[in-house]
């Protein structure tokens, strides 16, 4: 970073407070929108944004959201498309403390947030914006930021506004060096509303940290050993989250004849109509692969199911390698490489090519298109299966008929209800998966943030009853219709806690009474809310869908509705 004394050029900000000279060194640090869920706190800010036609200021347009985890999950939706830093505020220990699920979802997918709320003010009396109502005692903590370190890279409270130009640029810097994650800033009423006369500030902010670029020497490694390998294959859960990375990825599995497969992909890693993806479970293959690299994958398999073989070579790589926040994670690696996706695959192709890896490529891809069929026909079994069964309306159902409906450069957003291996993403950006954590309600409000983010794209989140209901859904039609941001929303809904279900019938199978019950205990959400009633609350369109033969024709017509009316849909899929 630039030194204090050798910074350069500098221009002058009419700023009268603080809260002010905070706004705009977000805005100068390129952040366009500010997501608030104000309070108490934000009187400076409020009046900051009052004064705008006297100041003259550039500030972050801000964006209303009435819940936390909507503004947070919304600014998370946004990064996925902008890839710029994002910035939210929320109300002091209170608003924090609702946020922590959306930041934990912001941590592990690598997000990087300027995640700040008000802190209660520091004094009882004798100073501008000290305590001046009842909830000004009880909503004061010990260490605020300490339920928040957590989950962040860095915590700090703002002291004076005589350094928010330092403080701000050092989260943002934080926040974007790799392995990019939130942060989180305390502004105490006080402070926020400190006087100014005006500041002079640094015309550039100060550089970011370069990613980290790969060893030559191990990815001379990787490459001899995946040249020599008869059944190679790259294995991906966010490679895709740089865009950029699909094409060179996607070719470099072609020309060398290594396979790729997802594992509970997030992103559009490899199009799943490639040649060179597999639809297979990794662990069903592990008898046959000798050579494994994983991309920025966090498990890479579930040693519950399967392991690699001893002998086959194993190799990681990513800005994290280790995911050092995980407490635990034990996975083997012969090689493990501290890089970004997209610096290693320039230089992994070039050590292919001077491994010979282009000698065994026809074979490869021989193997690899037998292997490939078999997981198609698979897939076409149980399609036909699931047809054949009839009745309720199925995942499987729902999947491919959304896939038949949408356009192909339609955005699915997806938390749960949607299966990939019975659609097809050809596109890089346009299949975002729940963050692993996978803290409930994410999915509604990331899509809000990614419709924010292209407008005139069609945003389609599909949902389970259990997600929609995390997702605060009164608060996230209501931002919908305040930011005219129509979107198709899609609820599976079999009135239960699906992953409860799977998770006691998993352990217990029928050792217990539980295998003698339809439903397992505490898994229900009887009775179920008429979920489209609140799109309809907020001028939307709502759907309650039973029959099959009534699903693929109801999502058609209600992305006609969102693109030609500009209403927000929501389609109630009640499942089985």
């Amino acid at each position: 970073m630039i030194a204090p004394e050798r910074a350069g050029a500098k221009r002058h900000l009419n700023v009268q407070t603080t809260a002010e000279a905070l706004l705009a060194h977000i805005k100068r640090n390129g952040t366009e929108y500010f997501f608030v869920n104000a309070g108490t706190d934000f009187a400076s800010v409020v009046e900051a944004y009052a004064r705008l036609d006297e100041s003259g200021l550039d500030f972050p347009a801000p964006i209303v959201a009435t819940h936390e985890n909507l503004a947070v999950g919304m600014a998370h939706g946004y990064y996925l498309i902008a890839r710029t830093p994002q910035a939210v505020m929320c109300h002091v220990s209170v608003g924090s403390a609702n946020a922590i699920c959306a930041i934990m979802n912001a941590s592990r997918d690598q997000i990087p947030i300027i995640f700040m709320s008000g802190r209660t003010p520091l004094f009882e009396s004798g100073k501008f914006g000290s305590r001046n109502g009842d909830i000004h005692w009880p909503q004061e903590m010990f260490d605020q930021g300490g339920m928040m370190r957590e989950v962040v890279k860095w915590d700090y409270e703002l002291r004076d506004g005589l350094n928010v130009e330092q403080v701000v640029d050092r989260a943002y810097g934080i926040a974007q060096a790799a392995p990019s994650g939130p942060i989180y800033l305390m502004l105490p009423r006080e402070v926020l509303a400190g006087k100014l006369d005006g500041a002079d500030v640094r015309a550039e902010v100060p550089a970011v940290p370069a990613p980290p670029f790969p060893s030559p020497r191990h990815v001379a490694t990787i490459a001899r050993r995946l040249a020599t390998a008869e059944f190679p294959v790259i294995v991906t859960s966010a490679s895709g989250a740089d865009p950029s990375t699909v094409a060179p990825l996607t070719a470099l599995c072609e020309r060398f004849g290594i396979a790729h497969v997802d594992r509970k992909a997030r992103f559009v890693n490899v199009p799943s109509g490639n040649p060179m993806h597999l639809s297979q479970q990794l662990e069903d293959l592990f008898g046959e692969i000798d050579a494994l690299l994983f991309l920025e994958t966090d498990v890479p398999w579930i040693p519950n199911r399967g392991n690699p073989r001893p002998e086959t070579f194993i190799a990681d790589a990513g800005t994290d390698p280790l995911f050092g926040r995980i407490p635990i994670r034990s996975f083997p690696a012969d090689v493990s490489l501290t890089t970004t996706v997209a610096a290693l695959l320039p230089e992994l192709e070039r050590a292919l090519e001077a491994a010979g890896a282009e000698q065994g490529a026809a074979a490869r891809r021989e193997r690899i298109a037998k292997t490939r069929a078999s997981g198609v026909a698979a897939i076409e079994e149980r399609v036909a299966a699931d047809t054949k069964r009839g009745g309720p309306i199925t995942k499987l159902f729902l999947s491919r008929a959304l896939d038949a409906a949408r356009a192909k450069s339609d955005i699915v957003v997806n938390e749960y209800s949607a299966l990939p291996d019975y659609m097809e993403f050809n596109e890089p950006a346009t299949w975002f998966l729940n963050p692993p954590a996978a803290g409930l309600g994410w999915g509604l409000p990331a899509a809000i943030g990614v419709k924010l983010a292209v407008p005139d794209r069609n945003v389609i989140a599909v949902l389970g009853d259990g997600a929609y209901i995390f997702a605060n859904p009164a608060a996230c039609h209501h931002a919908i219709a305040m930011h005219d941001l129509p979107l198709l929303t899609i609820i599976y809904n079999n009135a239960r806690w699906e992953a409860v279900q799977s998770s006691a019938r998993g352990m217990y199978k029928a050792e217990s009474a539980l295998g003698k019950r339809a439903l397992a205990p505490l898994s229900s959400l009887e009775p179920i809310p008429d979920f489209e009633r609140y799109a309809e609350a907020s001028n939307g369109v709502g759907f309650r869908v039973t029959e099959r033969a009534e699903l693929e024709s109801t999502i058609r017509r209600a992305l006609q509705i969102v693109q030609t009316e500009r209403k927000q849909v929501l389609i109630n899929v009640i499942g089985s």
